[in-house]
């Protein structure tokens, strides 16, 4: 019997136990959960169950999806070794508000992104659903880009 769905972590008890997310409704209801916690539940680790692991036991790609309320935008992260550009690739808004970083926490542990990788909340929302429906793709609606490398001390740090 094929998996169906995407498991979701964003609390530490989904370590042990995944949300799990099949519908667009389910996306729906995750979006409302993210966007009534604080900080440290503002973004969610994505994993399909569509997809085969590696031979460690390991998936072969993430998505990591936060939005925050206080700053009315959100961000996205994937890693997929079956995708161009391969790798580690962050969601680009505007190239202009610079590397940042600006800070998302999946179940308490934080985790940097350049501040041009800021989009519209309803942009990560469809991009969530697209994960979900494709079977675990690397969404297409939004543009992506190397993270690449950024000095907080000199560029400040966004909470």
């Amino acid at each position: 019997m094929t998996k169906r769905g995407v498991e979701a972590t964003y609390r530490t008890e989904h370590f042990e136990n995944p949300r799990l997310l099949v519908t667009q409704e389910d996306v729906d209801d995750l979006f409302d959960v993210l966007l009534e916690s604080g900080i440290g539940e503002s973004a969610v680790q994505l994993f399909s169950l569509s997809r085969p692991d590696l031979p460690s036991g390991w998936p072969d790609h993430e998505l990591i999806a936060g939005v925050r309320k206080d700053r009315q935008a959100g961000v996205l992260s994937s890693m997929d070794a079956n995708c161009d550009p391969v790798g580690h690739v962050v969601s680009v808004g505007n190239r202009e508000r610079g590397r940042g970083p600006v800070h998302y926490s999946v179940a308490r542990s934080v985790y940097d992104f350049p501040l041009f990788a800021e989009i519209p909340i309803e942009k990560v929302r469809q991009a969530v659903k697209e994960f979900v429906a494709t079977g675990g793709k690397r969404p297409t609606c939004v543009e992506w880009d190397d993270p690449g490398v950024w000095d907080s001390a000199s560029e400040g740090s966004h909470f």
